[in-house]
């Protein structure tokens, strides 16, 4: 239950910082900024001291709300602010099953994130090991890894599992930072479309728009972190308009696009193709109001966003020689030329990804399948027209040949067709309606997100997790899509297209690759950790035998293998190692750490204390079915042989 502190914290912010005359919304999402912040900020403080322990982080939280309900009940009874009395505005009752339908989809999705563990790819690769080793370090501190992945990309979204995780003593709860921002997100996209001068109907369609995304809900149960980067765009993006639109400079308003920006950076890098049309037009706007002056109101955002990120910068500054990225990470993701040609080609490919309509609507039955006739019209256009290789390593992942996918229920790879299709419907709207052209406030919205896209196709390769990267674009077109629709569509119209998305979106609710809910592998019926190897069905024997054998040695300090070369892989899961060793025997206390190749960018961790210092009396090695198999090592001068083998996963123990 104290995993529930962090949740009174957002409510007593948010009491905090409602008015009677202000939306709730926007208060809201202050709190959602002011959560953010302290999760960031508290975890980078008793990193610097070891002191990320249970002990020190429920006493965080409790002293934390301890304040804050006593600066609220002081101001109460002062009379600064009376009790909030909401006034929720009457509704149609077609609008209310409509926000019934949003619920229920967002409960559905809260429902299955409680229930059903982490077990996605990325999750058991470095999101939730990661997680654990700082638990286990007591700190953020990089660490000597097989995988680079769980050292260099921003933490943020995994630090809030991290306090859920020591508040609860498990994973019960960390799939629910992904669910939060996708509610936030929901709530956050009406209040922009309101500021965009969209009715209360296209509030609702934006809402709904943003609730019925095939990759959100998906993403909505798991802990990958694109949603939260969303969620902090989509802040970054709110409080620039407001201030835009106020034609007034609010230090509270530039402290809050600090913040998010400063947030946005600190949980995924893509946040900085994201968020950097927002901050030109803040700038442009700035600069407009007050000449030169501009540069301290800059300042301070710019400061903000530092002071989240420094010390994971000066982490990666460390180990990898740069403050944001590997350099195996920049080989495979960035372009390695530009120009117009490239840039072309990669917007036309990102949007085709998002061409099986026909399946998405379940009218294959009917109509034929158009993907491969969109595949073969982007051939066609890059042969004769752009005279580029779609699938040319310089500007799409090496050894992958593009093609146009099908429709998915994999939280990495689903498509929108739907909501895309409604996407460039809108822009159509908007170029041909008088009145939405003449609305400078949702152009230059409209400008930033083209901007965003773009810059994102000009920087990044095209690769068949591309569409994971697309979700944020989504989530911030979800205000416009609102805005636009309302404008040339009467109230019932307009709410039927919202019923149409909502029914849409039904069997990615209920067939979720990872979460199902119906059919042999639901979440309902399937024990916890057999949810775990739900993908990789495979290797669960192996797991359970070699984390029975180590329960049943004397020693504690496990070393791990996983790996031998330099290039982020990723092909061993190592969380369910973590959670089947100590689960088995919950009073032993297991460390573990990992044994890396001399060429590893993070061997050089391994001469420091405490890893220096590490006694291994167990090591698991796992390699895969291309790796050379492992038969003895010798670590710290002693021998280990192998004891036990099954499959690609062995137990060695120390030669006696």
């Amino acid at each position: 239950m104290l995993a529930i502190l962090p949740i009174i914290t957002l409510l007593l912010v948010f009491l905090i910082f409602h008015q009677p005359e202000r939306d709730w919304r926007f208060s809201y999402l202050s709190a959602v900024i002011i959560l953010g912040s302290l999760v960031a900020l508290s975890s980078e403080f008793l990193s610097l001291f070891n002191l990320i322990t249970y002990p020190m982080i429920i006493t965080f939280w409790i002293i934390t709300n301890l304040v804050l309900a006593g600066f609220y009940y002081r101001s109460i009874s002062k009379k600064q602010r009376v009790f909030p009395s909401f006034h929720f505005p009457k509704i149609t009752r077609l609008s209310g099953l409509i926000l019934i339908g949003i619920g229920v989809i967002t409960m559905l999705v809260g429902f299955v994130a409680v229930i059903a563990p982490p077990n996605n790819w990325d999750s058991m690769t470095y999101h939730m090991t990661r997680v654990m080793h700082w638990i286990q370090n007591q700190n953020l501190a990089h660490y000597p890894t097989y995988y680079s992945a769980q050292l260099v990309h921003p933490p943020l979204a995994e630090i809030g599992i991290m306090h859920l995780q020591i508040l609860s003593g498990g994973d019960r709860f960390a799939n629910l930072v992904q669910w939060f921002a996708m509610v936030s997100s929901i709530i956050a996209v009406s209040l922009i479309a309101k500021q965009l001068g969209a009715s209360k109907e296209g509030q609702l369609l934006a809402s709904a728009f943003c609730a019925t995304l095939p990759m959100g809900i998906l993403q909505g149960s798991s802990t990958q972190n694109d949603y939260v980067v969303a969620l902090f765009i989509v802040c970054l993006a709110y409080y620039t308009l407001v201030l835009v639109s106020d034609y007034a400079i609010s230090w509270p308003i530039i402290l809050a696009i600090g913040s998010s920006f400063g947030l946005a950076l600190f949980t995924k890098s893509s946040a900085y193709f994201l968020s950097f049309p927002f901050l030109v037009w803040l700038t442009l706007w700035l600069w407009k109001q007050k000449k030169w002056k501009a540069w301290k109101y800059l300042f301070v955002v710019l400061l903000i966003g530092l002071l989240f990120n420094i010390a994971h910068y000066s982490r990666n500054l460390e180990v990898f020689g740069s403050p944001i990225s590997a350099a195996e990470y920049r080989e495979e993701n960035q372009n390695d030329i530009y120009s117009l040609p490239t840039l072309v080609s990669t917007a036309i490919r990102h949007l085709s990804f998002h061409g099986d309509i026909i399946r998405y609507l379940h009218l294959e039955k009917f109509i034929t399948p158009i993907t491969g006739k969109v595949e073969k019209l982007v051939y066609l256009i890059h042969e004769h027209i752009l005279n580029v290789d779609p699938s040319d390593p310089r500007i799409t992942t090496p050894g992958w040949t593009f093609r146009v996918p099908g429709v998915s229920f994999n939280e990495d790879v689903a498509v929108n067709p739907l909501h895309l299709a409604l996407i460039l419907l809108a822009i159509f709207i908007f170029i041909f309606n008088k009145n939405l052209r003449n609305n400078w406030l949702s152009l230059k919205y409209l400008m930033s997100l083209i901007g965003s896209f773009l810059l994102f196709s000009l920087l990044l390769k095209v690769q068949p997790f591309s569409v994971r990267h697309h979700l944020s674009f989504f989530v911030l077109f979800s205000p416009f899509v609102g805005l636009c629709y309302s404008e040339i569509l009467k109230p019932i119209p307009l709410k039927i297209l919202t019923f149409i998305l909502i029914i849409s979106c039904l069997p990615w609710l209920f067939n979720n690759n990872s979460h199902p809910l119906v059919g042999e592998n639901s979440v309902l019926t399937m024990p916890r950790n057999d949810i775990y190897f739900l993908r990789r069905k495979h290797i669960q024997p192996s797991y359970n035998e070699v984390a029975k054998l180590i329960n049943q040695q004397e020693c504690t300090n496990i070393g791990l293998s996983l790996g031998w070369n330099t290039q982020y892989t990723g092909q061993i899961w190592e969380y369910p190692l973590w959670v089947l060793i100590s689960e088995l025997n919950p009073q032993k206390n297991y460390q573990f750490s990992h044994i890396v190749s001399p060429e590893n960018y993070s061997a050089k961790l391994t001469n420091q204390s405490p890893y220096n210092q590490f006694n291994y009396c167990a090591l698991i090695a796992i390699r895969s079915s291309k790796d050379e198999p492992i038969e003895e090592m010798t670590v710290n001068e002693q021998l280990f042989v192998e004891k036990w083998s099954n499959s690609s996963v062995k137990l060695l123990l120390p030669q006696n």
